[in-house]
């Protein structure tokens, strides 16, 4: 790897250290297993919660209509919303942070 291919952001599970790599243009997080981030104990994620995905050289975090939204940094969001390093995305309890 070159120096100048950008470093995959990571997804860090605040409370479970659980860390997730974005190397997929699409990663998908709820409560179904079709998922690629499955939150099976959060009772508060819908089964198809939000998606973050890479589009025009960046990465978007979107709510996929989930009952109790997506929020990133305390903010509920209604449309795609960019993402930052340490950015703390919240899907139904569970929290991320953006590495």
């Amino acid at each position: 790897m070159s120096n100048s291919e950008p470093r995959l952001p990571v997804l860090v599970n605040m409370t479970t250290g659980e860390r997730y790599v974005l190397n997929s243009p699409t990663i998908s997080l709820g409560r179904h297993p079709d998922n690629q981030i499955v939150l099976p104990d959060d009772g508060y994620a819908s089964s198809n919660h939000a998606r973050i995905y890479w589009d025009q050289g960046q990465w978007l975090v979107e709510d996929l209509q989930s009952s109790n939204g997506t929020k990133v940094n305390e903010d509920l969001i209604t449309t795609p919303h960019p993402l930052s390093p340490y950015d703390v995305v919240r899907v139904g309890r569970t929290e991320f942070r953006i590495e």
